[in-house]
């Protein structure tokens, strides 16, 4: 950097030279910048009520124009209906997001009873106007939260402005604001986020004080907020977290900090950034829980625990006693198991005559097995009641197919030392490796007695010929085991597993009065969170692309950043209102310049810098230009790199949030290199032509933003790039 370069950037700002005191060099305006960074005026107050007023205006604009369940409205829509009428469901993502869409149902009027079924007419009864305009409106407040965020970062205020007028004029942003999902309550909660470490940062030289913990709990509770509504927000809790690593380092470096106030800054970041965020996210779902106490859809996912305190569950009102010859269904501890099934249809393949037995989620007629006796085969033999107490033998037998649950030395699909199981034998000659020892390890119930109960009682089964134990897995068995979850008998030494607890989910046996069992147990908070959590893991894990249905609207990561491939929102037909998911391309391919080559280069370069000692940068201009970068681009990078390691479907709708750190970077390089190669009075001026150049294209492309009503070709100049599926998709022609 040559010596005028340096002389030019130490002039003052033509945008804050009226307000900062007149600074010598360019070190001591950079201090003078943070210290003032704290501060929020009325003029700061003015022109974030004017973005607030443009943000509400370009989200709301006809958002009630398109009277059809568009896109993921379909799904989130649906789930908010849930939380009005009360019914229980299972989705791969936390709750809270979907209890505000359900929240916003119920202020309108909503009954619960629409279905939200994908392209459907949205009925008189439902208002769906105000359910957009209320996640319009959580969806809009990222935009004055820029302005606020790039404020505590030490942006001038028209580079703050320049920035907020970045997000505000992104027709990708805007558009996934104007729908009834859950992307724009993550924006604004990420954006709450950040604002709240960079207002953090901004009292960092006044520990302890009042507006230091403010802004630190602040930031917490944004945390807890942001991965209770997707698990994406994971990526701000962890550059929160990397930051403040380095922040403690720092901290723990500087030798005149005492060993007291080294453990109160550690105290301080455990309590607010890892506790109020785990107990935000527990709340979360305890609403969850308590809003959702009827039977729903998505009942089979719970434990049997949880189902029994469902309000008109099959669960929940039955015998609690078990005996001999009673009918149960059997629940493994291992979520994504479910209950032990077996049908005539599904054999192995090996000739072996021997019926499939595995676990499969939902409750169907299959399920059923009755508790025999070793010894005898008679079920009519039911007096005196015989109960089952920890060390018995018992056999179970398939209701449906009359085969009993049985071990062998055959190995399973899954090979290794373990062996198959599977439903065989027949009635007349008991074999012994039908046998199966009860092994009783606890029982949630007040009972004493040492012995099984329905739903309540966890045990294990022992085979009594070979010593293995039964084990639920989750390894899936190929078509001819329809894609159920594998049950084997392993090795006696894997009684630590949770595969290996069982218990009973339901019984059928006249001989015994049913009870509710709301008497008997309570709620499980953690328990049941932890549980829910992991099922919502496997099922994201099962979101695997599929060409043949999604390459229309699904795109490679890679391709996010330079908006190779778009997506269509709804149908295409000439006389349909058409929404395209479509950034502001002069936004998306400056930000991703700039993320990509100009930010890495610039840290090269400071490397160079510092491998030979040079003194073109001070030390405090590297670590002001350090601590607003790893900000924003951390923030970009941490939440774009993870999708490529990810195989479930992806859409260019997921590079929204790393969108957004990316047009605070973006303004932040505009803002140095105006500072550094304009004169003071000139750089109001560049940035007032970016932000008109951003506008400009924004309004260009609205009428994909806003709906299009007419025959797409009318918009073919819009038709930038020849990837674009704008006119004709390109992929359906391979």
């Amino acid at each position: 950097m040559s010596t005028s370069t340096l002389r030019r950037r130490r002039q003052p700002d033509a945008e804050t030279a009226h307000s900062d005191p007149p600074a010598s060099t360019e070190k001591s305006k950079s201090r003078t910048s943070h210290a003032n960074s704290a501060v929020f005026d009325s003029s700061d107050r003015a022109i974030a009520f004017a973005l607030t007023v443009l943000a509400l205006f370009t989200r709301l604009h006809q958002i009630g124009r398109r009277a059809l369940v568009t896109w993921d409205e379909a799904h989130f829509g649906k789930f908010g209906a849930y939380y009005v009428n009360g019914s229980f469901y299972h989705d791969v993502h936390p709750p809270l997001a979907k209890m505000l869409i359900g929240l916003s149902e119920f202020l309108s009027g909503h009954n619960g009873s629409f279905t939200y079924t994908s392209g459907s007419k949205y009925p008189s009864y439902v208002n769906y106007t105000f359910q957009r305009t209320f996640v319009a409106v959580i969806g809009s407040l990222i935009v004055p939260f820029a302005y606020r965020t790039c404020r505590f970062l030490g942006f001038g205020r028209a580079a703050a402005a320049m920035a907020a007028s970045f997000v505000l004029f992104d027709n990708a942003l805007c558009l996934m604001s104007r729908f009834i999902i859950l992307d724009p309550i993550l924006y604004c909660f990420t954006a709450m986020s950040l604002l709240g470490y960079a207002g953090f940062t901004a009292y960092k030289n006044q520990p302890f004080s009042t507006s230091w913990w403010r802004w630190l709990a602040f930031t917490g509770v944004s945390l807890g907020l942001t991965i209770s509504s997707k698990w994406v927000g994971a990526f701000v809790v962890l550059l929160v977290g990397l930051c403040t690593v380095e922040d403690l380092m720092m901290v723990y470096s500087d030798r005149s900090k005492t060993l007291r106030v080294n453990l109160k800054h550690w105290g301080a970041r455990i309590a607010c950034l890892i506790f109020f965020p785990l107990v935000v996210y527990l709340i979360s779902f305890q609403i969850h829980f308590a809003l959702l106490r009827k039977r729903g859809t998505g009942d089979y996912k719970m434990p049997s625990q949880f189902q029994a305190l469902q309000r008109n569950s099959v669960v929940s009102y039955q015998p609690h006693n078990v005996a001999l010859w009673s009918q149960v269904t059997l629940r493994s501890h291992l979520p994504g198991f479910g209950l032990i099934y077996a049908n005539e249809t599904n054999q192995f393949p090996d000739n072996s005559n021997e019926l499939v037995a595995a676990g499969i989620p939902g409750k169907q007629s299959n399920n059923w097995w009755v508790v025999a006796s070793p010894v005898s085969n008679n079920a009519s033999d039911l007096s005196p009641v015989r109960f089952i107490a920890d060390g018995d033998i018992v056999r179970f037998q398939h209701i449906g197919t009359k085969r009993f649950l049985r071990t062998g030395v055959a190995k399973p699909h899954s090979q290794g030392w373990d062996r198959r199981v599977f439903a065989s034998g027949n009635t007349t000659a008991p074999s012994p490796w039908d046998f199966w020892r009860v092994r009783i390890i606890d029982d949630a119930s007040p009972r004493s007695e040492n012995r099984l109960y329905t739903v309540t009682t966890r045990f294990q089964l022992i085979n009594k010929l070979s010593g293995c134990i039964l084990k639920a897995t989750v390894t899936q068995l190929p078509k001819w085991g329809r894609g159920m979850s594998e049950l084997i008998c392993a090795d006696s030494n894997a009684t630590r597993s949770e595969g290996t607890i069982w218990n009973i989910e339901q019984v059928r046996d006249k001989r015994f009065k049913p009870v509710s069992f709301k008497k008997l147990i309570g709620r499980r908070l953690v328990r049941d969170t932890i549980w829910i959590n992991r099922e919502m893991a496997r099922s994201n894990n099962r979101l695997i692309p599929d060409p043949d249905r999604y390459k229309v609207i699904e795109s490679d990561a890679w391709s996010w950043p330079f908006l190779i491939h778009p997506m269509r929102v709804g149908s295409w037909t000439d006389d349909s209102i058409k929404h395209y998911e479509i950034g502001n391309p002069i936004l998306w391919w400056a930000s991703a310049l700039c993320c990509c080559v100009i930010y890495p280069l610039q840290i090269v370069y400071l490397l160079l810098l510092k491998q030979r000692k040079s003194t073109r940068w001070s030390a405090d201009e590297i670590r002001q230009f350090w601590d607003v970068t790893k900000l924003l681009w951390g923030g970009w990078f941490l939440h774009y790199l993870p999708f490529f390691l990810f195989g479930r479907v992806l859409y260019i709708h997921h590079y929204t949030t790393a969108l957004y750190f990316g047009l605070l970077l973006l303004a932040y390089e505009i803002q140095c290199a105006a500072r550094w190669y304009l004169p003071p009075r000139a750089v109001v001026v560049a940035f007032l032509a970016v932000v008109v150049v951003a506008g400009y294209v924004f309004v260009l492309f609205s009428p994909l933003t806003y709906g299009w009503d007419k025959p797409i070709a009318q918009l073919a100049h819009l038709q930038w790039l020849p990837s674009w599926n704008l006119i004709k998709d390109p992929l359906l022609a391979l």
